[in-house]
């Protein structure tokens, strides 16, 4: 499970991540973290360990890092969650990336790193039109059960943050700096609001200022956390390009929306779509994107039959059809609307009946039955 870190762990944890720079680089980290229980563990490891895993560089690293860590800062963390990538909470789409992050601290809900999102990003001076569209896709997103998750910066990220807030739903912030410094400053109020129903994210360690180069890692973390990224409004060239360029690559869906060739923060949209990115032509298509896509799912069936405490007689016959079809896994109100061709207020409704009933449970990847 994550590590909801005291003080001396957190402290250890700070230590890795700032030296990963310093050794050999976060794939490298990720890498001899995959052989340790927990971050301090490399740390305090024996003689033998520290041979065999070649460990002594980056202890050394960090015996000779500044040691002028905040105190205030250490013991402001006992509220974080550290997650590294052989947690069960370790988000799973991020984990199939290469280039996956070896830590993130989230603060926050730690299930809504996990859950069913939708990555929007966008320019920073977003038109009138633009925030409109951002607006009512987040707004769009959220009612079809996604998190939305952006990168907390001006302009359209903080539009869908605040957009996904608005009609209660969640969302999550992947920050270029430590989590204790938000970037940009204005955003302080908006990042604790993210924080009290979804959850801020970011892979650096606390004290961390932004800085350039922390972009681009912070645009593939955001990226990753998702199937599917959604630009609103972008220039060329543009740091959001970078981000749609991150999903690319990561083998994820890349969608945009058809902006006039007079408006010149559309230019950015209109090459994505030359390049073959997913056209939204209005908000309807996105429903109509995430229920194609979530047809091809497989849902393993099995035969339904009782269970301790479950009684099959109370069931109606509409839920015994989606218990039916509910497998050894997880599966989500969507998969259920496009296998069933119901609409998703349905499925939300005949899933928490049943989860009410005790048949199924809700976990970060969806509902799983009990039975």
């Amino acid at each position: 499970m994550a590590y909801r870190f005291g003080t001396h762990a957190i402290a250890d944890a700070q230590w890795l991540a700032v030296t990963e720079g310093i050794v050999k680089g976060a794939r490298w980290l990720d890498q001899v973290l995959q052989h340790f229980p927990s971050p301090q563990a490399i740390l305090h490891c024996s003689q033998a360990a520290t041979s065999q895993y070649r460990l002594s560089s980056l202890q050394s690293a960090i015996a000779a890092a500044s040691t002028k860590q905040s105190a205030a800062m250490l013991q402001s963390s006992g509220c974080l969650h550290l997650v590294i990538p052989s947690d069960l909470e370790y988000p799973p789409l991020l984990a199939e990336c290469e280039d996956r992050p070896p830590f993130l601290f989230v603060l926050g809900d730690l299930t809504a790193i996990s859950a069913s999102s939708l990555s929007m990003v966008g320019t920073r001076k977003p038109s009138l039109d633009g925030k409109r569209a951002t607006g009512a896709f987040a707004a769009e997103a959220v009612r079809l059960g996604k998190v939305v998750v952006s990168g907390l910066a001006l302009g359209v990220d903080g539009a869908a943050h605040e957009a996904a807030l608005a009609v209660g739903g969640r969302t999550v912030a992947v920050l270029p700096a430590g989590i204790d410094r938000i970037y940009p400053a204005r955003h302080q109020d908006l990042s604790e609001r993210i924080a009290g129903s979804g959850a801020l994210v970011s892979e650096f360690p606390l004290g961390t200022p932004p800085r350039k180069h922390h972009f681009h890692r912070r645009n593939r973390t955001l990226s990753g956390l998702s199937s599917a990224t959604l630009v609103i409004e972008a220039g060329r060239p543009s740091g959001t390009l970078i981000t749609a360029s991150a999903a690319a690559d990561q083998g994820r869906d890349v969608m945009t929306l058809p902006w006039s060739i007079y408006h010149p923060q559309g230019a950015g949209c209109r090459f994505l779509l030359e390049d073959g990115a997913i056209l939204l032509p209005s908000v309807a298509a996105l429903q109509e994107h995430i229920t194609a896509t979530s047809v091809g799912a497989p849902i393993d069936q099995r035969p339904l039959s009782a269970s301790p405490g479950l009684d099959l007689s109370l069931l109606d016959a509409r839920e015994r059809e989606v218990l039916a079809l509910m497998g050894r896994g997880s599966v989500t109100p969507e998969l259920l609307q496009a296998h069933l061709g119901w609409d998703l207020d349905q499925s939300l409704s005949c899933l928490s009946s049943l989860e009410i009933a005790g048949w199924v449970s809700r976990g970060a990847s969806g509902y799983s039955a009990n039975y």
